[in-house]
């Protein structure tokens, strides 16, 4: 009967809701490049898995000093870490391998993904860095310009639309540092809210906020689209904006969880905004 809480597991080190917002990024990218093969989301999605297993392996220790996160399956003892790094291992070399056969920049890409998010912001910046996530944020982006790149290469707007959620990544994991300010000051994790104060933040989420309005225009004048793109992404834009803002000037940390849910929304407006503009 043990099985069934391992499988639980295993399901729950890839962070499903996390791998799925990234995996709906390279979908959408991949159909708006002209993609159609299943092939390349099974490659993004071990890729993507593989990642993020290893990274609860890495921050497992972490993990356990924290109210939020303490109940996951390392800390909690529900699965053990050589387990969880060789299921890691397994998953992004599985993909990995599949991306090669597809096409080497695409496997490129799907690297840097790997090595932004473990070397870069785990390893090397996450326990030492207020700026962790502004680097590694790269890690982030990678699977909305892996589905460009299966399809199209390097080009123009395969960078645009992965800036987008790169620009995004502050006010998604930043709010939420807000919110749980306390349990990253005990475990010693210097975030960005944490040092430097809400108000600095809130200055840096509203100026990536409005570089994504100035992204969103110029994706639209180098990508043919339907007027509904913008019909669609700007209002959910200054939407986020007027209500950054509004928290800016009443920072209320019982807020910060609304609107890192608002952030997230935001995103899959502005995806979808593209995606439809696409397709009609």
């Amino acid at each position: 009967m043990k099985f069934i809480p391992i499988i639980e597991a295993l399901i729950e080190v890839i962070k499903p809701k996390q791998t799925f917002l990234l995996m709906l990024t390279f979908i959408i990218t991949f159909i708006v490049a002209g993609g159609r093969n299943v092939i390349p989301a099974i490659a993004a999605f071990f890729t993507i898995a593989g990642t993020t297993a290893l990274n609860m392996w890495l921050d497992r220790d972490i993990d356990a000093l924290m109210m939020r996160t303490r109940n996951r399956p390392l800390p909690s003892g529900e699965l053990s870490s050589k387990i969880c790094a060789i299921y890691g291992i397994l998953l992004f070399n599985f993909g990995f391998v599949l991306a090669l056969l597809i096409r080497f920049e695409f496997a490129l890409v799907l690297f840097m993904g790997l090595f932004f998010d473990i070397i870069v912001y785990t390893i090397m910046l996450k326990r030492k860095s207020p700026y962790s996530i502004v680097l590694g944020g790269f890690a982030g982006a990678m699977p909305a310009l892996a589905g460009w790149v299966a399809v199209e290469g390097f080009t123009l707007p395969g960078f645009l639309i992965a800036s987008i959620v790169l620009l995004w990544i502050p006010s998604h994991i930043w709010f939420i540092a807000i919110y749980y300010e306390e349990d990253y000051r005990k475990a010693g994790i210097p975030m960005f809210p944490v040092v430097f104060g809400v108000k600095k933040t809130l200055e840096i989420i509203i100026f990536s906020t409005l570089l994504i309005f100035i992204i969103l225009l110029v994706l639209f004048l180098v990508l043919p689209m339907h007027q509904l793109y913008l019909l669609i992404s700007i209002p959910a834009v200054l939407y986020f904006l007027f209500r950054a803002l509004k928290f800016a000037l009443s920072p209320e940390k019982s807020n910060a969880r609304k609107m890192y849910k608002l952030a997230s929304v935001k995103l899959g407006l502005i995806f979808l905004a593209i995606l439809i503009a696409r397709i009609i």
